[in-house]
């Protein structure tokens, strides 16, 4: 069973959504968000309850977008347009989709990390050595020795 699991009588206190509507609006943005955030299916997932809340936003936001429909009304000779057509072209805002990847990130290794391109070992190298410190060049001098330092004993 999947760990995120919302349902219509968790946007009840929120709006009054027809039961089939609010199943299958669910039903959508819960299938959308798996895309982005896999994690928020499994079972042993640690923030089910901080994705629900994205996930009820979501719906929630979906559901007062409007009618979609151009109404025209007319007051004392006066006409007035009200224009509730929007463009859904998603919806996920991106910060809602960062949060929920976010969600799945583990508290092991990630982000930047260093890869040595100089090809010398540093324990060849004395402490002091440029190289120790991330530097490009060898500056204790073991690099003109044959990998002995020349400024330091080890």
């Amino acid at each position: 069973m999947a760990a995120v699991s919302l349902t219509t009588d968790d946007l009840a206190p929120f709006a009054e959504i027809p039961a089939a509507k609010a199943e299958a609006m669910i039903a959508d943005v819960t299938a959308r968000a798996a895309r982005v955030a896999p994690c928020i299916l499994e079972a042993d997932f640690a923030h089910a309850e901080a994705a629900k809340g994205i996930l009820r936003g979501v719906v929630l936001r979906w559901h007062e977008a409007g009618s979609g429909a151009l109404q025209t009304a007319s007051v004392d000779d006066a006409s007035f347009s009200f224009d509730n057509r929007q463009q859904r072209r998603t919806l996920f805002w991106p910060s809602e989709v960062e949060e929920l990847q976010a969600l799945c990130k583990t508290d092991g290794p990630s982000g930047a990390f260093a890869v040595d391109t100089v090809g010398v070992s540093l324990e060849q190298h004395a402490d002091i050595c440029a190289l120790r410190f991330g530097a490009l060049y060898c500056s204790c001098g073991a690099v003109l020795t044959m990998n002995l330092p020349l400024y330091e004993n080890l």
